[in-house]
């Protein structure tokens, strides 16, 4: 693992200046004077104590800092993009061929590329926009045989959070893993091992103030003690099933809360995710399942279904449908999407235009489809 510093704001990159700009940003709570003015105000040791120490944090959330993020854990990834306010930009499982990956999921891995080539180009002749069918081919076989790796492969990342949301992960990271590091759960000690490799990375550790600890009741979101009730209005939870994989895709709309319940433990107790595109295969169905056993024995498929409850508000699930309801989106996000949002519309009927495509609402796609139309909600895969 390796966490590396690209830039912060203003080139702030020591707690001196961080919160020498911190003070600054206070001062203009109870001052006249333009932000100029206060730049130039002498650095107020006692005014800059007094703020950590009473809990205004929120001024250290104007300074932000790029990290480029190298060999984590895909567990550890989805830790951080549970999290907010941040922005990320992650090697993609579903354009890129994975690689770093042990050497037994590595053979499932490219078994069933194989596999599930021949399956694929069985369902793309009946499609329309065939330039890039192959590209497209391989960009499938990939999505799916990634369901054979473990939630632990290395990823890489450009993260970008503010000073105090830093420091927030810090102390939670710090908490978690003296809970867990010696603990008997296999996935939590897992990632309290990633967790206590990331505080220890100079670039994360140098940015560490112990006064801006977690002065709240607010922890780590990852993990909930149970599931959600179900409810559909002005605002939705519901709980679901779904794979690391599509927990992964769904962490991409940010506006909206999500957390895991059961599921993740060792030997994957709810079992695995199928893609649709072999289920009426009970022999590769018995094959993808089988393989997935032997991994999930010792680690921790992208298949393993966990329990994932998932609360937002209206506005911000209809901006999910926009952009999950389509032929470019990974099939199993978009299946877990409609089956959200028929179920609204159970509840909400004048919400019942939202289970079509966006292209058949009047909104103008800029990417070329294979699918096109409704048909991107009837594939398979």
């Amino acid at each position: 693992m390796k966490v590396t510093l690209l830039g912060s704001t203003n080139g702030l990159d020591n707690f001196q200046n961080l919160s020498r700009f911190g003070q600054s940003c206070a001062r203009i709570c109870n001052s006249e004077k333009d932000f100029e003015e206060l730049q130039e105000e002498p650095r107020k040791d006692e005014l800059i104590r007094g703020v950590m120490e009473s809990g205004h944090h929120s001024v250290f959330e104007h300074t932000f800092h790029n990290f480029f993020m190298d060999g984590l854990p895909k567990a550890l990834v989805m830790v951080l993009n549970n999290e907010r306010v941040y922005t990320t930009s992650e090697k993609s499982a579903r354009y890129t061929q994975m690689s770093e990956v042990v050497s037994e999921q590595k053979e499932l891995y490219e078994k069933w590329m194989e596999k599930i080539e021949p399956r694929i180009s069985a369902v793309y002749p009946q499609m329309d926009n065939l330039e890039q069918r192959d590209k497209n081919v391989k960009k499938l076989c990939q999505e799916n045989a990634r369901y054979m790796t473990s939630v632990f492969t290395p990823t890489k990342m450009a993260h970008t959070l503010s000073l105090r949301q830093l420091n927030f992960l810090i102390h939670e990271f710090e908490r978690f893993a003296a809970a867990n590091a010696s603990g008997k759960d296999e996935f939590k000690r897992r990632l309290a091992d990633s967790m206590n490799e990331f505080l220890a990375q100079e670039d994360v550790s140098k940015l560490k103030v112990e006064t801006l600890d977690n002065q709240t009741d607010r922890h780590l979101s990852f993990f909930r003690e149970k599931a959600v009730e179900k409810h559909f209005g002005d605002t939705y939870s519901r709980s679901y099933l779904m794979s690391f994989a599509g927990l992964a895709q769904a962490h991409r709309h940010r506006t909206l809360s999500y957390g895991v319940s059961d599921g993740y433990q060792l030997g994957a107790p709810i079992g695995f995710f199928v893609p649709e595109i072999i289920r009426d295969n009970g022999e590769l169905v018995w094959e993808w399942e089988k393989d997935l056993r032997k991994v999930s024995s010792n680690d921790f498929p992208q298949a393993q279904l966990l329990v994932v409850n998932e609360r937002g508000n209206l506005e911000d699930f209809r901006s999910k449908c926009i952009l999950r309801l389509c032929g470019h989106a990974q099939h199993e996000i978009m299946r877990n999407t409609l089956e959200t949002a028929e179920q609204y519309a159970e509840q909400r009927p004048e919400t019942a235009s939202w289970k079509k495509p966006k292209c058949m609402q009047g909104m103008k796609c800029s990417s070329p489809c294979v699918w096109t139309g409704k048909r991107a909600l009837e594939r398979i895969v």
